[in-house]
């Protein structure tokens, strides 16, 4: 099924028609995420593992899963279980339980997005976000609701490997929420307004889950 021009929504492929040059852009948004989440743990470390005091990369992450659908799953499981996870000297069920989180993070930012933006009169990969709305609904349903999910899930995890003690877990929740969210807000916007429609209009995103 085709889609009209500027729709976006969940629907599932299963054969989509990839390009060499929309498989280069994933390949490159997915480089990009790894290094920026092994800079987000290496360049403000804290004395957790895998876990940074500033994660820019998540602020980066945002737009490209709104431009990629599923393909920024697949970057942020692989970005973060590499990035934060191995190169940050995690073992690899660890890592990849890290890169979990991502999925989802991302799997309900995406969902959140295309389900209800055009119920609001909003665009679906947030080319309004400065617009008064446009901001309120990326804040919410961008930068809050699904790094509530994320938080909820990573405060577990390091609980779950060790990483914390039982007491703590509700501190590393609030600072894994508060943290993506201050992030999110002041990083993604800029992303978002600027470069979706350049990424939009060359043909890049993905209208469907992977198409």
């Amino acid at each position: 099924m085709k889609y009209n021009e500027g729709e976006y929504g969940l629907r599932w492929n299963p054969n989509p028609p990839l390009t060499v040059t929309r498989l280069v852009v994933y390949a490159l948004a997915i480089g990009v995420y790894t290094i920026l989440t092994w800079v987000s743990v290496v360049s403000a470390p804290t004395q957790i593992p895998g876990i940074g005091t500033f994660f820019i990369a998540i602020g980066f992450g945002v737009p490209f899963a709104l431009w990629f659908g599923g393909w920024g799953l697949v970057m942020g499981f692989i970005g973060t279980s590499i990035g934060a996870g191995l190169l940050g000297g995690l073992s690899l069920p660890v890592s990849l339980a890290f890169g979990v989180s991502d999925i989802i993070l991302f799997g309900s930012l995406i969902v959140l997005y295309r389900s209800l933006a055009v119920r609001f009169r909003l665009n679906p990969i947030g080319k309004d976000v400065f617009t008064r709305r446009g901001f309120a609904f990326f804040f919410i349903c961008g930068a809050t609701i699904p790094h509530l999910l994320g938080a909820v899930y990573g405060a577990g995890l390091l609980y779950a490997v060790g990483f914390i003690p039982a007491g703590e877990v509700l501190v590393s929740f609030g600072g894994l929420w508060i943290g993506n969210m201050v992030v999110c807000t002041l990083i993604s916007p800029i992303l978002m307004s600027a470069l979706g429609p350049v990424v939009e209009r060359h043909g890049l995103t993905s209208h469907g889950l992977l198409t």
